[in-house]
Protein backbone atom coordinates (compact mmCIF):
# COMPACT_ATOMS: atom_id res chain seq x y z
CA UNK A 1 0.00 0.00 0.00
CA UNK A 2 1.54 3.57 -0.70
CA UNK A 3 0.83 6.62 1.00
CA UNK A 4 0.31 9.99 -0.89
CA UNK A 5 1.85 12.65 -0.38
CA UNK A 6 1.74 16.10 -1.70
CA UNK A 7 1.04 19.74 -1.01
CA UNK A 8 -0.89 20.76 -4.22
CA UNK A 9 -3.68 19.87 -6.38
CA UNK A 10 -2.25 17.46 -8.96
CA UNK A 11 -3.06 15.06 -12.13
CA UNK A 12 -2.61 11.44 -9.91
CA UNK A 13 -0.71 8.73 -12.37
CA UNK A 14 -1.00 5.55 -10.18
CA UNK A 15 -0.35 2.25 -11.66
CA UNK A 16 -0.37 3.75 -15.65
CA UNK A 17 -3.71 4.81 -14.74
CA UNK A 18 -4.69 8.59 -14.62
CA UNK A 19 -6.94 10.16 -12.50
CA UNK A 20 -8.22 13.75 -12.40
CA UNK A 21 -9.31 16.24 -9.63
CA UNK A 22 -12.48 17.43 -9.23
CA UNK A 23 -14.07 19.26 -5.46
CA UNK A 24 -17.20 17.51 -4.94
CA UNK A 25 -19.50 20.22 -6.85
CA UNK A 26 -17.47 20.01 -9.44
CA UNK A 27 -18.28 16.63 -10.48
CA UNK A 28 -19.83 15.41 -13.94
CA UNK A 29 -23.18 14.56 -14.47
CA UNK A 30 -22.44 11.35 -14.86
CA UNK A 31 -20.37 10.33 -11.86
CA UNK A 32 -21.79 7.83 -9.94
CA UNK A 33 -19.64 6.74 -6.91
CA UNK A 34 -20.88 2.94 -6.78
CA UNK A 35 -20.11 2.39 -11.20
CA UNK A 36 -17.16 4.98 -11.31
CA UNK A 37 -13.29 3.94 -10.53
CA UNK A 38 -12.04 7.06 -8.19
CA UNK A 39 -10.18 7.96 -4.80
CA UNK A 40 -10.78 10.48 -2.25
CA UNK A 41 -7.84 12.49 -1.03
CA UNK A 42 -7.80 16.11 0.66
CA UNK A 43 -11.86 16.93 0.20
CA UNK A 44 -10.65 15.92 -3.85
CA UNK A 45 -12.39 13.95 -5.89
CA UNK A 46 -10.06 12.32 -8.32
CA UNK A 47 -11.66 10.09 -11.24
CA UNK A 48 -9.91 8.07 -13.77
CA UNK A 49 -9.38 9.82 -17.01
CA UNK A 50 -10.35 6.04 -19.02
CA UNK A 51 -14.05 6.91 -17.56
CA UNK A 52 -13.94 10.60 -19.03
CA UNK A 53 -13.77 9.06 -22.53
CA UNK A 54 -16.16 5.84 -21.83
CA UNK A 55 -18.59 8.47 -21.19
CA UNK A 56 -18.18 11.57 -22.43
CA UNK A 57 -16.71 11.31 -26.23
CA UNK A 58 -16.44 14.87 -26.59
CA UNK A 59 -13.73 15.20 -23.45
CA UNK A 60 -10.85 16.97 -24.55
CA UNK A 61 -7.72 16.43 -22.16
CA UNK A 62 -6.02 18.90 -23.14
CA UNK A 63 -8.52 21.54 -22.43
CA UNK A 64 -9.04 20.18 -18.95
CA UNK A 65 -5.35 20.41 -18.16
CA UNK A 66 -5.52 24.00 -18.85
CA UNK A 67 -8.25 25.40 -17.46
CA UNK A 68 -7.16 23.14 -14.32
CA UNK A 69 -5.54 25.64 -11.47
CA UNK A 70 -2.78 25.22 -8.90
CA UNK A 71 -3.44 26.39 -5.61
CA UNK A 72 -0.05 26.81 -3.54
CA UNK A 73 -2.31 24.31 -0.95
CA UNK A 74 -4.83 22.77 -0.55
CA UNK A 75 -6.43 24.66 1.95
CA UNK A 76 -6.21 27.54 0.63
CA UNK A 77 -7.80 31.05 2.31
CA UNK A 78 -7.71 34.41 1.70
CA UNK A 79 -4.41 35.46 3.13
CA UNK A 80 -2.57 38.47 3.59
Amino acid sequence: MHSIKFTQLNILKLNSKIYLPYQLHQLPKWFNKYDTEHLNVKGYCYVLLDEHYERNPYFDYDKFRAVLSYNRDLSYVKKR
